[in-house]
């Protein structure tokens, strides 16, 4: 499977194109997988800006409104983003908010990168295949039992920048895979689309931004 090394190793620093904002829920994993990201196109750190500790749906998205229109006047983002989970850990259903958060972010164009059951089936994905129904816990569980987060805190993800570079791939297939087989199933919402994670999209908008050089 071809890899995408001309948007990274090796490339000099690109001039920026656009400016992202990406609110994340998780302030360790999450923001090392974005970190990676914006490392592996040697982009510079106001290019794409991280911002974390909001720890609902609603909230990320209000959260992302406030930081886009405080920049508004002054170095305006491109695009906006808010990456988040769609079940609470122990009941399996949707979290509280879910669809409100969603439809908020469509009403205000900002767009949406979510994971059923949670972020951790996305980095699963970059090594192994993963079809049928999963929970939080299994999903983070086989993740520390992989070797692609701390076995200890199943927080830290461990050689996150050999993931980004060279299974990225893998993981934007099979999350495709799942994608249509929910379209064909007629899965309309987030909560009923499990496994699923639309990181790929996020992560494909920000290499279109950043092409390689010819």
């Amino acid at each position: 499977m071809p890899k995408r090394q001309s948007y990274r190793k090796g490339s000099k620093k690109k001039p920026q194109r656009k400016k992202f904002l990406i609110v994340v829920e998780g302030v360790v994993t999450e923001c090392d997988y974005m970190n990676a990201i914006r490392r592996s196109l040697r982009l510079s750190s106001v290019t794409i800006e991280i911002a974390t500790g909001y720890t609902d749906p609603v909230g990320i998205v209000n959260s992302a409104k406030k930081l886009r229109k405080s920049a508004f006047k002054s170095d305006p983002y491109d695009e906006v983003w808010c990456v988040f989970d769609v079940e609470a850990k122990v009941t399996q259903q949707a979290r509280h908010g879910l669809a409100e958060a969603i439809d908020s972010a469509k009403r205000s164009k900002i767009s949406v990168a979510i994971s059923n059951p949670c972020f951790e089936i996305w980095l699963l994905w970059h090594k192994e295949s993963r079809e049928g129904y999963t929970t939080s816990d299994v999903a983070q569980r086989r993740c520390q039992e992989i070797g692609i987060t701390d076995a200890d805190d199943g927080k830290d993800i461990q050689d996150v920048d050999n993931l980004v570079l060279n299974h990225y791939e893998a993981a934007k297939e099979r999350a495709s895979n799942m994608e249509a087989a929910h379209d064909r199933n007629l899965a309309a919402t987030p909560e009923v689309r499990n496994p699923s994670s639309g990181v790929f999209k996020l992560v494909d908008a920000i290499f279109a931004a950043f092409p390689p050089r010819k």
